[in-house]
């Protein structure tokens, strides 16, 4: 449901929260895609880099506001992705987003319903 640049832009996100820098190897983030997610995330105020840091390092920069304040809605602004509503929900979904599953269950659903009622004779 989560874009691969959306799960990466809230790995980067939690990296930073915890001073840390595991996601870049963990989603094989390259040099320039970390470029372009820093900055974009900086240009909508989620983070910013600390004085004097280089801007090529996820370490060079600190959240703007706790982590627990900032939401998807403000990532998938920020990065420009959307959702995947476009296949049912399944247990693997479940089982890879953890404790927001439920709402992004909800989410999926509820699209996919409003989608479905939307009829191409009426576009």
């Amino acid at each position: 449901m989560l874009t691969q640049q959306t799960q990466k832009a809230i790995a980067i996100l939690h990296d930073i929260a915890g001073h840390q820098a595991l996601a870049v190897e963990s989603y094989h983030i390259t040099p320039d895609e970390l470029a372009v997610m820093l900055a974009r995330l900086e240009r909508h105020k989620i983070v910013n880099r600390i004085p004097g840091a280089s801007a090529d390092k996820e370490t060079s920069y600190q959240l703007c506001r706790p982590l627990n304040d900032i939401s998807l809605l403000d990532v998938l602004e920020a990065t420009g992705e959307h959702l995947n509503c476009n296949h049912p929900t399944t247990e693997a979904f479940y089982s890879r987003y953890g404790r927001v599953a439920s709402k992004l269950g909800v989410v999926n659903h509820m699209t996919r319903l409003y989608l479905s009622e939307i009829k191409l004779v009426d576009c």
